[in-house]
Order: structure tokens, then C-alpha cells, then sequence
């Protein structure tokens, strides 16, 4: 056996490949300051437009969701292509969206006036710009994207409330609207949030409930939780473009789920026994269906191909062996740390000293019951 617990995870000064999965202070400098940037961008625009036009000043919230939130945000294995990624949610009150004739024109408004800014802005940055189905995104860097959503939330929930109605799109041009009869806000739902899109108009979608389920997961389990997630992140960019399929929000709710399985007090308290318990279920847990913790009616392995679904199943199986052969069977140092090597990316500290097989073998006996033996049978003897 092979504890390999210090190499994934070190309180001290010592190396670990957490710590090797750490953002830069300069990194993390860089996307805050590129995130007050946009901020102050959309702030201005919104302020500008909406005093012109309705005479009264509509100033936009924000709301960080993601990983950087999650606090499970990792380096990139390879850039390029992988990126850092931060997603900066834009939120305006429901009225003032409904305020367009049609929910359709209200999106195609929202996205139009908010490209337009981040277009300019990008443009005096030195940034590029991309429009993606839910969000715009700017690419700050070579490594690190800074993506914004745009939602529309229920007034009581907006901190200041905007009595105003917008006959027109926020840039003053018309937009041609669907004449489908989905396309009637009384089609969606007021009580909550809607996420606008570009090809599906709105959907609801609000990330704070995801966001509390997590807060509260960690509370339950520990940190621990939130370290075995970045682990599994590391392993699938590691074998990119292998399980580019695989998302993060999906593999922290299989994480979860096998915390949920093993039950508070069976989590192992060893970084490398947490992270082997939930390769031995991730496998049947890839197969799916798996759902979203705060809203059951969601799928979050939809977007799996039977092919993608497939192979990243086929890979996990292939995690849980190794990780069992690393933990349960190897008392070599150097083997364990090729191996751990392998399935991570070089970024598993190349240091022996902090691989303990001594303990563990130790550990692998004490694990097992005392057995009593019969005594040996003695024949007589005959004294000269």
C-alpha cells in the first residue's frame, strides 16, 4: 500500500499538486481586474441608455458563479487550448426586460446592447471578442476568459426596483419578433430567474440555487469535497480532448454523490482513500441518469454523447484501477508517483519522500482481524 495523501495535499510548505493546480496571485490579479472592467463597462452603458431613453438611470448586478466562486477553479493542463475561466452573471429586473413587446425581442435586445459594449471595450483592451449561445465572452488572455451571462430576475429579489416600461429595445432599433405563441412572456414563468439565450430566447436558470447546494455540501463534508472535485477537474483536462465532454458541474455532483453513498462518517479522512472511493463509483455514476442537486428536473449529463458517454466511462474504470493499484497494492515510491504521473499530468510533485508505504503496509495489517492458530502438537520426550 501507498499512502500518497501528502503528495495531493499538503497543509505545510511542503509541494502538492493542489498547490500546483493554484491559480497566480498575478493570475487571479488579472481576471478581477479584468472583471471590474467589464463591470464598469455595462454599468456605463446601462446608465447612458436607459437615462436617454426612459429618464430614469437602470443600473445593471452581478453575480460570480462557477468554479472561481466554487472555489474549484484550477490552472489549466494545457493551453493552449484550456483556459481560465471566470462567469460574471449581468442581471437586470423582470419588468424592465418585459418591457419589450415579446420575450424573444427582449433577449435579441438584451444581447444586442450588451455585445455592442463588450465589443467596444474588447476592441480598447486588446481583447477578443465571442458571442456563445448563453453568454458573451471575452478573451482576456491566452490562457483566461471572462464569460457573461445575462439574466432577467423578479423585482423582489433585484436590490432596487425600476418602475419604467420600455416600448423599445434598449438600443432603440426594432427587432423582428417571432409570431410563435411561445413567444408571449405570459408563457414564462415571473417567480424566477430566466437566463437569456440566444437561439431559446429565455430559460430558467438560476445559478444561486446550484451555488447554495454546494456551499452546503462542503459544510457537510468538508473540505475535502471541494479537493477531490479539483482532482477530478485536473483528471479530465489532463486527458483532453478525451473527456472535453465531461463538465465540471458534472463531476462535482458525482463527487457528491458518492460522499452522499458512503455517508458522512465513512468518508475517509486520507485525500487519496476520498478520491478512490469516488473513482470506485464514478464509473456506474457516469452511466447516469445524474441530476441537478437543486432542481431535480434537470439533467446534467445531457450533453454526453452516447460516444462521449462511452468513453469517459471506459476511462473512469481505467482511473479506479490504477488508483486501486496505487493505494492498495504498490509499495514502491517512485512506481506510485509514475502511475499517480500518468493520470494527472506531471504536475504530482516528483518527491519519493512524501509517498509513505512503510505505514501503510503496517496500516494493511492492523486492518485485518487477529486469527488464533492451534497449538502445535508436541510429542513426548524421553530424558537420557
Amino acid at each position: 500500500m501507498a499512502n500518497v495523501s501528502k503528495l495531493l495535499h499538503a497543509s505545510d510548505d511542503a509541494p502538492s499538486f493542489l498547490k500546483n493546480l493554484n491559480l497566480s496571485d498575478g493570475d487571479r490579479g488579472g481576471l478581477m481586474e479584468a472583471r471590474g472592467k467589464i463591470r464598469q463597462c455595462l454599468r456605463e452603458a446601462f446608465a447612458a441608455a436607459t437615462k436617454a431613453e426612459l429618464g430614469v438611470t437602470v443600473r445593471p448586478k452581478f453575480y460570480m458563479q462557477g468554479s472561481y466562486v466554487y472555489r474549484t477553479i484550477n490552472n489549466p493542463a494545457w493551453t493552449p487550448p484550456q483556459q481560465m475561466d471566470l462567469d460574471d452573471g449581468t442581471y437586470l429586473p423582470m419588468t424592465f426586460v418585459q418591457g419589450e413587446q415579446r420575450p424573444s425581442v427582449a433577449a435579441a435586445s438584451f444581447f444586442k446592447f450588451v455585445d455592442a459594449a463588450l465589443e467596444k471595450l474588447a476592441k480598447a483592451e486588446g481583447w477578443k471578442f465571442a458571442r456563445k449561445p448563453t453568454c458573451a465572452r471575452l478573451v482576456i488572455s491566452s490562457i483566461a476568459h471572462i464569460d457573461v451571462p445575462l439574466y432577467a430576475i423578479p423585482d423582489a429579489e433585484f436590490s432596487r426596483l425600476v418602475e419604467a416600461k420600455m416600448a423599445k429595445s434598449l438600443d432603440g432599433v426594432a427587432l423582428d419578433a417571432r409570431a410563435d405563441s411561445v413567444d408571449r412572456w405570459d408563457a414564462l414563468p415571473s417567480d424566477c430567474v430566466l437566463l437569456a439565450h440566444r437561439e431559446h430566447d429565455w430559460i430558467s436558470s438560476d445559478p444561486r440555487k446550484i451555488h447554495d447546494w454546494f456551499v452546503d455540501a462542503v459544510q457537510i463534508y468538508g473540505p475535502v469535497l471541494r479537493r477531490v472535485c479539483r482532482y477530478l477537474k485536473a483528471w479530465r483536462d489532463h486527458n483532453r480532448p478525451h473527456l472535453d465532454d465531461v463538465s465540471s458541474i458534472l463531476l462535482m455532483v458525482c463527487a457528491w454523490e458518492s460522499f452522499e453513498d458512503l455517508g458522512r462518517p465513512n468518508v475517509p479522512g486520507r485525500d487519496d482513500l476520498a478520491l478512490l472511493r469516488v473513482a470506485e463509483r464514478l464509473p456506474r455514476m457516469l452511466e447516469g441518469p445524474v441530476c441537478n442537486p437543486a432542481d431535480d428536473a434537470e439533467r446534467i449529463d445531457s450533453r454526453l454523447s452516447d460516444a462521449s458517454r462511452k468513453l469517459a466511462i471506459a476511462m473512469a474504470k481505467e482511473l479506479d484501477r490504477e488508483l486501486t493499484e496505487i493505494v492498495e497494492k504498490c509499495f514502491d515510491p517512485d512506481l506510485a508517483i509514475a502511475k499517480l504521473t500518468n493520470l494527472f499530468g506531471d504536475r504530482i510533485p516528483d518527491q519519493p519522500d512524501l509517498v509513505d508505504v512503510t505505514k501503510a503496509a503496517h496500516a494493511e495489517v492492523r486492518s485485518h482481524p487477529a486469527r488464533i492458530a492451534a497449538a502445535p502438537t508436541v510429542g513426548k520426550s524421553v530424558s537420557a
